[in-house]
C-alpha cells in the first residue's frame, strides 16, 4: 500500500499504466445495469442527494437485484450480532455511563453540568453512539460484508476482471486505525455537543462524516488506499460522502433495517457512491527552479 504519485481509472479506481484499465472494462452502469454512470464531482447540493440516494438504492437491490442472491445469510448473521452488541448491550452500559457523569460533581466546569442535567446524558449518549457505532459495528461485521462489496463491483463494472479479495477479509488494521482515530476524537465531541444551540447540526455533521470514513474504507483500501490518502479523497468527494453517510444515520433508526441489515446497505451504498467518486489524485504543479 502505497501513497505516491499516480493514475487512477476513473471507474474502478486502481492503478492504471499507459493503455485502458486492466481491472475493467472502463465502463461504469448502475447496479441493475440499465444505464451508464459518468464518475465525478457534481454541485454539492446535488451530491449531498445523491449520497442519500444511494443508501436508498442500496436497500432495493439488496431486496431485488440477482448480484447479491445467496450472498446475505453471512453479511445478514453478522449485522445481527454486531447490532445487538454494539447497540443494544453497548447502548445500555453507554446509557448508564452517561447518566453517572452528569449525576456527579465536575470540578471545574459544575455550572454546566447543572444545567444540561436532563438533557445531557442523552446527548452524549446519541455523540457515542454516532461516532463509535459505525467503527464498531464494521470491526465485528465488516469483514463478512466483504462479498457484497464484490457482487457491487461486479455489477457496476461487468464481469470482465473481477476485483481482487484476496486480502479483503483480514483488513483489521484498517479497521482498528479507524477505531482508534474515533476513540481519540470522542473527547472533542462530547464537548461540542455541549454548546447551545449549534450541537444538533454538529451531531448530525460529525455522525455522517464518521459514517463515511468507516464504510468508504473498503473499497479505497481495497485500492491500495491509506487513511491519509482515504480521507483526502473522501474530501475532495465530501457532500457525496456526507450523503451517504447521512442517509446511514437515518437507517440507523428504521427498525429492522438496522437490526439485519444496516452493514449490507452501508456496504453496497459505499461502494456504489465510491465507484462514482472524482478518484484522480490532484496534479502536483512543479515549481520553478529558482
Amino acid at each position: 500500500m502505497h501513497d505516491r504519485a499516480e493514475t487512477r481509472c476513473s471507474s474502478c479506481g486502481h492503478e492504471t499504466v499507459a493503455g485502458p484499465c486492466q481491472r475493467c472494462s472502463g465502463t461504469l452502469t448502475t447496479l441493475h445495469r440499465h444505464y451508464a454512470l459518468r464518475p465525478g464531482l457534481g454541485a454539492p447540493p446535488a451530491d449531498v442527494w445523491r449520497g442519500v440516494r444511494e443508501v436508498y438504492r442500496a436497500v432495493f437491490a439488496l431486496l431485488h437485484e440477482r448480484a447479491f442472491i445467496g450472498r446475505l445469510r453471512l453479511p445478514v448473521a453478522a449485522n445481527l450480532l454486531a447490532f445487538l452488541l454494539v447497540y443494544g448491550a453497548g447502548g445500555w452500559l453507554l446509557a448508564t455511563t452517561c447518566h453517572t457523569a452528569f449525576a456527579t460533581p465536575w470540578p471545574l466546569l459544575d455550572g454546566v453540568r447543572q444545567a444540561l442535567a436532563d438533557e445531557g446524558p442523552a446527548r452524549w449518549l446519541a455523540a457515542t453512539a454516532l461516532l463509535l457505532g459505525p467503527p464498531l459495528l464494521d470491526v465485528i461485521a465488516g469483514a463478512l460484508q466483504e462479498p457484497l462489496r464484490t457482487a457491487t463491483e461486479l455489477a457496476m463494472l461487468g464481469p470482465e476482471r473481477g476485483p481482487d479479495v484476496a486480502h479483503g477479509m483480514m483488513r483489521l488494521r484498517e479497521r482498528a486505525q479507524v477505531l482508534a482515530a474515533a476513540v481519540v476524537a470522542l473527547p472533542v465531541v462530547l464537548g461540542l455537543v455541549l454548546v447551545p444551540w449549534l450541537w444538533l447540526p454538529l451531531l448530525l455533521v460529525l455522525g455522517s462524516a464518521a459514517a463515511a470514513v468507516v464504510w468508504f474504507e473498503p473499497p479505497m483500501a481495497e485500492r491500495g488506499l491509506r487513511l491519509p490518502a482515504r480521507l483526502r479523497l473522501l474530501w475532495r468527494n465530501r457532500w457525496r460522502a456526507l450523503g451517504v453517510g447521512c442517509g446511514l444515520q437515518l437507517a440507523v433508526g428504521v427498525p429492522f433495517v438496522n437490526l439485519l441489515a444496516l452493514a449490507p446497505i452501508a456496504t453496497i451504498a459505499a461502494t456504489s457512491a465510491y465507484l462514482q467518486f472524482d478518484k484522480q489524485p490532484p496534479r502536483r504543479t512543479p515549481t520553478a527552479a529558482a
